[in-house]
């Protein structure tokens, strides 16, 4: 379909017009909506996706420690998988659930304690990517946790009894028992990120196919595109986890 124009009809169904690379030509160096997005999300996966994993290796380890309510505690920090998905997380987005800037009351009440305009949109911005990023983490804190479960205790006992501290013990047992999963939370935070419904090249793919002067044909174009630009950065991500080595001593 990304080689052609493609066109309905309410008799003869699909119809097919051999445009060649005519639509990868338009989307890489006519159109720039695709190719902006494309870029964005790119560098922003590469500084996100290490964010994301240390968060879950933090959070995850803290929901290992023996406190009261941790059952409460993870199905606190499982909960935005269930709220992702359907009409919920839509209607949330679109009442501007996710952004703190949409509720003018808490604003104002920032405003009263901090008067600088520039300081408090900072400290509010700071705030919405924190919660998005502790969003995301919410998977990746669930396998790095089931990993945690089965590291033997005796091992940490052992450890404390030769003199190590828990800094130490987290580098020689924690840290090289969950780091063979790190690559497996890499590619499920990429291929999240890329499919995530609030994802602004989604919207262009959605956009594209009930546009007339583009429809199936481009939006299929984008979304090979848009294939290759994900598994480029899982290549990445996923090489540069893999080549760290670690080890039990």
């Amino acid at each position: 379909m990304s080689f052609n124009n493609v066109s309905f009809g309410n008799r003869s169904g699909w119809r097919y017009n051999w445009v060649g690379l005519e639509n990868y030509q338009r989307i890489l160096f006519e159109d720039v909506d695709f190719v902006i997005a494309a870029q964005n999300f790119f560098v922003s996966t590469l500084l996100y996706v290490p964010v994301i994993i240390a968060v879950s290796v933090i959070i995850a380890v803290l929901l290992n420690q023996k406190i009261k309510g941790k059952s409460f505690f993870r199905l606190l920090f499982f909960l935005p998988v269930i709220i992702m998905s359907g009409e919920l997380m839509e209607n949330i987005s679109s009442y501007g659930g996710m952004a703190i800037s949409a509720n003018r009351l808490l604003l104002d009440v920032i405003y009263t304690i901090i008067p600088s305009q520039n300081v408090v949109l900072w400290i509010v911005s700071l705030f919405e990517l924190i919660v998005q990023l502790l969003w995301y983490s919410a998977v990746p804190i669930l396998i790095f946790l089931a990993a945690l479960q089965k590291v033997g205790k005796d091992m940490y006992e052992a450890a404390s009894i030769d003199g190590a501290s828990p800094w130490t013990a987290f580098w020689k047992i924690t840290l090289p028992t969950i780091y063979p999963l790190v690559s497996v939370c890499v590619v499920f935070v990429v291929v999240f990120l890329a499919n995530f419904e609030l994802n602004p090249i989604i919207s262009i793919i959605m956009e594209s196919t009930y546009d007339g002067s583009r429809r199936e044909g481009y939006a299929s174009a984008i979304s090979i595109l848009y294939t290759i630009v994900q598994i480029v950065l899982i290549s990445i991500l996923y090489y540069a986890t893999r080549s760290r080595k670690t080890s039990v001593r």
